[in-house]
């Protein structure tokens, strides 16, 4: 009977140990750069009975979840973020950052927070299969729940979230663009905060999925920007934005001709100006 007993014992300890894993609801958020208040970090707790169940579409990988969680709004209140702060920043653990600005009422609404993920028969578990791309995500997994129209948007792109960042944006932006307040050049900065924040950070500064724009993007700038170039060469600016070259970079198709000329001229100027 003892081994019976025993196998007894460990399946029901496995399902225990299950059963606490989809019970994992804490956030982790930091706060800062936030006018006029210390940084500092704080854990928010999403209990079972706070949480929705729902069908949602994920725009990831373009199919409708089982989900149980909650909405980026609702979860914004837990937090009781400090008056000044007008935009957050998701952060991921392979460097990506996605700021939204809370102005932004369309993209807030459309955010959730998916905690559990559910079968068809609602047996839930802490990790998002997402189909078409042979992965699972852990939760929590934000999912961008509104359909695109067109071929791009940066939330297909996340993987799995380590903080959220509550931040007053100006504070956000200064410290971003530190590294480069000395150039007179800022023609390439709004580009870059609309089509390369979210992957490359500049100086050691915000994202590091992505090359750094100061310390690895010098190989891009000796290129013509719409260069056709040859297998074992280095690509130019505009092979790899319009995804021609092999790599993780998404295809940004939306990216016009003369944004990446102008992309291309500021590294020139960001370069210059770091090694004067």
């Amino acid at each position: 009977m003892r081994p019976t007993i025993t196998v007894l014992t460990l399946a029901l300890l496995l399902h225990s140990l299950g059963a606490r894993a989809a019970d994992a609801s804490s956030i982790q958020f930091e706060i800062g750069p936030v006018r006029d208040v210390p940084s500092s970090t704080r854990t928010v707790s999403v209990e079972q009975a706070g949480r929705q169940q729902l069908r949602v579409f994920d725009a990831q990988d373009g199919r409708e979840h089982n989900v149980r969680g909650i909405s980026l709004r609702a979860l914004l209140t837990l937090a009781n973020a400090p008056k000044t702060v007008d935009a957050i920043v998701m952060t991921y653990a392979d460097g990506m950052e996605i700021p939204v600005r809370l102005a932004d009422k369309e993209t807030v609404d459309a955010l959730f927070i998916a905690l559990e993920h559910g079968d068809v028969l609602d047996r839930f578990a802490t990790r998002y299969p997402l189909h078409g791309r042979g992965m699972e995500v852990p939760c929590p997994k934000v999912v961008y729940t509104r359909k695109v129209v067109g071929s791009y948007t940066i939330w297909r792109y996340p993987t799995e979230l380590a903080t959220i960042k509550l931040v007053t944006w100006k504070s956000y932006e200064d410290n971003l663009a530190q590294p480069t307040r000395s150039m007179r050049d800022r023609s390439g900065w709004r580009l870059y905060l609309r089509h390369c924040q979210p992957c490359h950070g500049i100086g050691g500064r915000g994202a590091k999925r992505g090359a750094d724009f100061l310390s690895n993007m010098d190989a891009y700038r000796r290129v013509p920007p719409h260069a056709a170039t040859d297998w074992d060469e280095q690509p130019s600016l505009h092979e790899k934005i319009k995804g021609n070259v092999d790599g993780t970079m998404p295809l940004l198709s939306h990216v016009s001709n003369k944004e990446i000329t102008s992309l291309w001229r500021w590294l020139h100027a960001v370069h210059r100006g770091a090694n004067k």
